[in-house]
């Protein structure tokens, strides 16, 4: 995991553990029910978890932290999976001086982490997931777009075209191993990953995980189209306090993460309605963020209606079964030997890869046809 001490990767491990203990259930995870019960996906008791951060805060600090401050890990699963984390603790690569790394250096320590890992614990396969916090986007090249380009552009250090969160993509799939990007940072749709991901012969998705404002609003607008009513407005306020909302507190860090929640209503609904999105950084709120949808609509006789909601949830309990989901399914896919968009995930994210369709429904169909179709296969 990249970003492996965050409060999202923290929770990934603090949940599999405590599955794999038997102290909790696989609530939130798609996998855990059928069919996708049913195709053989990589029990959760035997994920290796390890990863990169450029941080100092131990894993362990971390996952306390989960407890102190937005208490979703309580007391008794904290002292039951200790012996876990500090296992996990020695697979993680810190990088402090990331920033004062060539590219070509970086991404050597990175490719340099991969096989230790995967050597010092004699895995099958290693998936990489992109789990840091939103940064500034990449300046635009047409070096992005082929595999010598992007060599190029790393070659020659060119730090303002090729962003972290690009290294890691680069670095996992020259190391072998699928990869999902489950941040709003730009890279994975460039021509030069595709064309590594074909040349390796590996799977990879991504981008931006759909976890709460976004998710709720591709259930509901396809009920809006459906009954024919005309959304006129569809306003959004987003409330985050944690790590991510601190980097989306930055106008450059955010444009991503606006530019994916605003795209999916025209593509639902076939038009563009007014649709503004805010997201504002409030520290108290922590890991919890809330956020707050006006939608105004015409119906019969042209009369104006209104609905709102409000979505409170924990931004890592939201995120956390997402990135097992995606780690069991991208392992599956590689086992089949699966290479390019693995285009049946699109349910999991704001912009997915290589897909159109942006409504909930139709995309929870195309991941159901796929696990059917494998069952079905045996």
């Amino acid at each position: 995991m990249a970003g492996a001490c965050g409060d999202i990767a923290a929770t990934v491990v603090a949940g599999a553990r405590a599955i794999a203990r038997g102290a909790s259930e696989a609530t939130g995870l798609t996998t855990a029910q059928p069919p996708f019960s049913e195709m053989g996906l990589a029990d959760i008791a035997d994920l290796c978890f390890g990863g990169a951060e450029i941080n100092d805060r131990p894993l362990a600090e971390s996952i306390a932290a989960l407890h102190a401050r937005s208490r979703t890990l309580d007391h008794e699963r904290l002292e039951l999976i200790q012996p876990d984390v500090a296992a996990v603790e020695t697979d993680i690569l810190r990088l402090p001086d990331a920033g004062d790394l060539s590219l070509p250096a970086l991404i050597d320590r990175l490719r340099a982490a991969i096989r230790v890992f995967r050597e010092g614990h004699d895995l099958a396969r290693v998936i990489v997931v992109n789990l840091i916090s939103a940064g500034p986007e990449p300046e635009p090249s047409t070096q992005h777009e082929t595999l010598a380009g992007l060599d190029a552009l790393i070659a020659s250090d060119r730090r303002e075209f090729v962003t972290p969160s690009l290294c890691y993509a680069y670095a996992a799939l020259r190391e072998g191993c699928p990869y999902i990007n489950f941040t709003p940072n730009p890279g994975t749709e460039f021509g030069a990953i595709a064309e590594l991901a074909t040349q390796t012969g590996l799977p990879f998705y991504g981008d931006d995980g759909k976890t709460g404002e976004t998710l709720v609003k591709t259930a509901l607008a396809p009920m809006f189209s459906a009954r024919n009513l005309k959304v006129l407005s569809w306003e959004g306020v987003n409330l985050l306090g944690n790590a991510d909302g601190r980097a989306l507190d930055d106008p450059l860090n955010r444009q991503a993460k606006l530019r994916n929640k605003e795209q999916v209503l025209a593509s639902i609904l076939g038009y563009a309605p007014h649709a503004g999105v805010s997201i504002n950084y409030v520290p108290s709120l922590g890991d919890w963020k809330t956020a707050w949808d006006l939608i105004h609509f015409q119906g019969f006789l042209d009369v104006p209606m209104t609905m709102q909601f409000t979505w409170q949830g924990c931004d890592s309990i939201l995120a956390a079964p997402l990135v097992l989901d995606l780690v069991r399914l991208a392992d599956f896919a590689q086992r089949r030997g699966e290479q390019g968009h693995m285009t049946q995930l699109a349910c999991f994210f704001k912009h997915p890869l290589g897909v159109d369709e942006m409504a909930l429904p139709r995309q929870l169909d195309m991941l159901q046809e796929y696990a059917l179709h494998h069952v079905e296969r045996g």
